[in-house]
């Protein structure tokens, strides 16, 4: 356990410093270079790219912080849906994975299903479909 809890903390600190290092503000009193418009959309884009890159690595983080605490509880590598032993290859490929593999294809499903379902009882019917 000891070399897994290496790992995440590893991953952890460069997660960090990826993070900082997107998010540094830009350096006042230098005039913006003002380029034509797609110059200025790319710009904006880039930029939301990078919040949305951040977004995920702060939800790894918070997964890699989740991980390194189940080290610290002696839960790490058990499912915490089934309580089953994680396989060593599973954790190997994914450290901070916190379901065994059927279990997290069975939320994945739940969730699919549940985002799937329409909201307030309203049945969707295709436009053909519709009686007058």
């Amino acid at each position: 356990m000891k070399s897994q809890k290496e790992m995440l903390l590893r991953m952890r600190e460069d997660l960090v410093r990826g993070i900082a290092r997107r998010s540094k503000p830009p350096v006042e009193g230098i005039a913006p270079d003002i380029g034509d418009i797609i110059d200025s959309v790319s710009e904006e884009r880039t930029r939301e790219l990078d919040m949305i890159l951040t977004d995920r690595e702060k939800k790894k983080l918070l997964q890699i912080d989740d991980a390194i605490d189940r080290i610290d509880e002696s839960t790490y590598g058990l499912c915490e849906e089934c309580g089953v032993k994680i396989p060593k290859g599973r954790l190997k490929v994914l450290p901070f994975a916190k379901y065994c593999v059927e279990c997290q294809e069975k939320l994945e499903r739940d969730e699919k299903y549940m985002k799937d379902e329409p909201e307030d009882g309203i049945k969707k019917v295709p436009a053909g479909d519709v009686e007058e």
